[in-house]
């Protein structure tokens, strides 16, 4: 499989910008409404298993040691 490239016109008018915005806000609500709840469940257990591989190897002991 070969990568293609697509290149980007970096300079745009006022008007071709603003249609492109307007394009990525609509295309942002159509996957919001198709894939909302499915993203919104992925993000969740994602954040749940960076907590829990964040906290492995922490012992909250208040106990002091003497020596």
């Amino acid at each position: 499989m070969s990568l293609r490239i697509t290149p980007l016109p970096t300079h745009w008018t006022a008007a071709e910008a603003y249609t492109v915005i307007e394009f990525l806000e609509e295309l942002r609500e159509q996957l919001r409404e198709s894939y909302g709840d499915t993203v919104a469940d992925m993000l969740r257990e994602a954040s749940a298993d960076k907590a829990w591989q964040e906290t492995q190897g922490e012992f909250e002991f208040d106990d002091e040691i003497e020596f």
